[in-house]
């Protein structure tokens, strides 16, 4: 009676985690809790990924949830994101040399940006954990078949944020933007979402890759990226190396063709994966390409209402800014890439801790993914407040990182 009972208590948890996964529950930091009768059993080396596919992290089963293997997967994830903030914080540091009014520009224009990107990135997040439950349950195909549908979603959200920035000005006037700064903020604006197919698409396929394990390889790609960003932008900002002098919309065109080219090599690395996917032996029926479109709305969109809410917060507040003079407006942006500079490291373990914990549930590693929630809660939380007293003590000498104008850096 006593094993009868264990077995179906068991298979209830089992049915609520997939109905979880079915549906629109986040699975980032929640913690899981596992009593002392659940079955913490690694699943079979016969059902885990093989230990040659180089695209999935191979964790020993005594090591998966720990704070070691949290930050393991989670550094290169915190580079990667630095990359992506810094192809903004590169060309805003780039065009200071245009004066106040060009840096402001530049700096609303960035705001503007990542208020398009927000909902779409957060998408993508579907796309992550949706891969490492897929990993984690040995169908590995079906993540490559995630990896596609976001590449999808991703490429068409673009096109319509690159249609609606061909000229923002009347929005910039209605934000209340020193008529100083607009032009450059329209001109940049137009000429960075060039490249917005292109990001939405990449931020798929980082996802992907991150969500089976593999987060250094978006780290390399982006590391990469932005030196090729800083030298092309520099080039066309100031017309050096027998390039056209372009000003702010030579950082932007610098930026657009960069996300360009990691995405080619993250295409590139998927149609390898797919074809050592293909090789491999899965028994699970193929995914299509609809429900697993679906199945990452799903998932990924609660997460992207999110990232959006908070960044119209911080686009609001640029608005009441917005009249107050270039020299508070420049002020404020470099204020804001320095706040997202150092939000990187916690949401990377954040966003590590979803690949854990997806790979976990779909391995029914139910004390895994605990560990992992926990192990994330206590590590992003001391590294933040460490932050904010980096801040507190060190404002003035951060700002002059990007400006020598001494009325920026007193604001």
């Amino acid at each position: 009676m006593h094993g009868t009972e264990h077995r179906r208590r068991r298979h209830k948890r089992e049915v609520a985690l997939e109905g979880a996964l079915d549906g629109n529950a986040a699975l980032v930091a929640v913690p899981v809790e596992a009593t002392a009768e659940d079955d913490s059993s690694p699943t079979p080396a016969s059902e885990r990924p093989e230990a040659n596919d180089t695209c999935i992290m191979q964790v020993p089963a005594q090591a998966e949830g720990t704070t070691r293997e949290l930050l393991a997967l989670a550094w290169p994830i915190a580079a990667a994101m630095l990359g992506e903030t810094a192809l903004g914080l590169v060309d805003t540091k780039l065009v200071g040399g245009l004066g106040s009014a060009a840096l402001g520009g530049v700096g609303m224009g960035i705001t503007l940006m990542y208020l398009g990107y927000a909902l779409l990135f957060g998408v993508m997040r579907g796309v992550k954990v949706r891969s490492a439950h897929a990993v984690g349950s040995g169908r590995r195909r079906d993540g490559v078949v995630y990896a596609k549908a976001g590449v999808l979603l991703g490429a068409s959200g673009g096109v319509l944020i690159f249609a609606v920035t061909r000229d923002a000005s009347p929005l910039l006037y209605a934000l209340g933007a020193d008529a100083e700064i607009v032009p450059y903020a329209r001109d940049f604006l137009a000429a960075v979402t060039f490249g917005a197919p292109a990001a939405g698409a990449l931020s798929a396929l980082i996802q992907h890759r991150q969500g089976v394990g593999d987060s250094r390889t978006p780290m390399v790609v982006g590391l990469a990226g932005n030196a090729f960003n800083a030298a092309l932008a520099w080039a066309l900002i100031y017309g050096r190396l027998g390039l056209p002098k372009l000003g702010v919309r030579g950082g932007g065109y610098a930026t657009a063709l960069t996300l360009v080219l990691d995405l080619a090599v993250l295409l590139w690395l998927l149609t390898k994966e797919e074809r050592r996917a293909g090789a491999l032996p899965d028994e699970s029926p193929p995914l299509s390409l609809r429900r697993a479109t679906r199945e990452v709305v799903e998932l990924g969109l609660p997460t992207g209402a999110q990232f959006a809410a908070e960044t119209l917060a911080f686009t609001a507040f640029t608005a009441l800014l917005g009249g107050a003079g270039k020299a508070q407006i420049a002020a404020h942006q470099i204020g804001l890439a320095v706040i997202r500079t150092s939000f990187l490291p916690g949401a990377a373990i954040a966003e590590a801790a979803s690949v854990m914990v997806g790979r976990s549930l779909g391995a029914r590693r139910l004390d895994a993914a605990d560990r992992a929630a926990k192990s994330a809660v206590l590590v992003a939380v001391a590294f933040m407040a460490s932050c904010g007293v980096v801040f507190a003590v060190f404002g003035g000498a951060l700002a002059r990182v990007f400006t020598s104008d001494a009325d920026v850096v007193a604001i």
